[in-house]
């Protein structure tokens, strides 16, 4: 997810199922990730959260949100 993040998170919501999750890492936080707390906060705004999600946390299980 280092580089094209938003084509990232297209691609998951792309291939996930409607029953399925994903688990989605930072690895690290700022400064030694990729992601800030701003930009972690917009992707899994995307999704509904089944597990984590904090930035603190540095991971979440989603799920796709319900139309």
């Amino acid at each position: 997810m280092a580089s094209d993040r938003q084509l990232f998170v297209k691609e998951v919501k792309r291939i996930l199922k409607p029953t399925g999750q994903a688990y989605l890492s930072l690895g690290a936080g700022s400064p030694w990730g990729f992601v800030d707390q701003t930009e972690w906060e917009q992707i899994i705004a995307g999704f509904n959260i089944a597990k984590g999600g904090s930035y603190k946390g540095k991971w979440a299980v989603v799920e796709l949100k319900q139309d």
